[in-house]
């Protein structure tokens, strides 16, 4: 079953002069074609200017594309008629959470998205306590979101999606602005909503260890898709990760470059704890 449809699309951005004459044009996506099953936790990739936050926007109508179409949940998302029922199900979370909290108040902040929806007001206040528990934030409800971390900001901004009960998540680089406890806190969350709650994740990251803890790795470059699989065989690749100007996780390059020496470790290794059992099993003949 496929809850996102992505097919065959193409996107250009275009300038246009003051009299509304296209001056230029940039091709951002170029043929692109995807399929997002319930329940995928994906990690797209890709350098800057590589087209993978176009592709976020396409996904729940931010974007469109000029050519292809995107389906969701059997919804063309160029038909205007869908768009509201598109984005209460499929949300979308930016890389700077002050972008999206718009209350003085978290907890009015994450009843902000069902209030727009027309939810009755008995509802929200479910929601509103349960979201808050599932991203860890149920202390600070009645707190400004001025006096937050930035870790806890984008969890308040990841609380507000769900109070819309999305079926899918989208979140463009969300832990580009956190530091190293921000980003385990987010990574964290995602996936315990993505594991505990079914919900879909697709998260747009620069970060190898985060795409790491994906189940599925997206490597856009050149405006198409040009890896696919599970995070192990992208990061097994890591050579030609690096001619789409990627890295790999350390531990994968260095368990790479042990196998080039004579070590005999399988390909896709992506964890320390993996790469010291294996290296245990070889020391003890196990």
């Amino acid at each position: 079953m496929k809850q996102i449809d992505v097919k065959n699309i193409t996107f250009d951005y275009i300038v246009r002069d003051e009299n509304d004459q296209i001056e230029s044009s940039i091709r951002a996506l170029e043929d692109l074609s995807m399929e997002v099953k319930p329940g995928d936790f994906i990690a797209v990739l890709g350098r800057n200017g590589s087209g993978k936050s176009t592709f976020a926007k396409m996904l729940n109508a931010i974007l469109l594309p000029n050519f292809g179409d995107v389906i969701v949940l059997g919804m063309n998302t160029k038909e205007e008629d869908n768009l509201l029922e598109i984005r209460k199900n499929v949300g979308m979370v930016f890389q700077n959470p002050d972008n999206q909290i718009v209350a003085n108040v978290v907890e009015e902040d994450m009843a902000f998205g069902p209030e727009n929806l027309g939810i009755p007001s008995e509802e929200i206040v479910k929601r509103v306590e349960t979201v808050s528990h599932m991203v860890g934030m149920e202390k600070f409800l009645q707190k400004s979101p001025n006096k937050l971390s930035g870790g806890q900001k984008q969890r308040v901004a990841i609380a507000g999606v769900l109070a819309m009960k999305p079926k899918c998540i989208v979140l463009d680089e969300p832990t580009a602005m956190l530091d190293p406890i921000g980003r385990r806190d987010i990574i964290e969350t995602v996936t315990k909503l993505n594991h505990e709650e079914g919900i879909t994740i697709i998260m747009i990251t620069h970060f190898m260890e985060e795409a790491a803890a994906a189940k599925r790795v997206v490597v856009i470059d050149k405006n198409r898709i040009q890896m696919d699989g599970t995070p192990g065989e992208v990061f097994a690749d890591y050579r030609r990760l690096k001619e789409f100007g990627l890295d790999v996780p350390q531990v994968t390059e260095l368990a790479g470059k042990l196998k080039s020496a004579g070590i005999p470790l399988p390909d896709g290794i992506i964890t320390v704890e993996e790469l010291i059992s294996e290296l245990k099993s070889r020391k003890t003949g196990t």
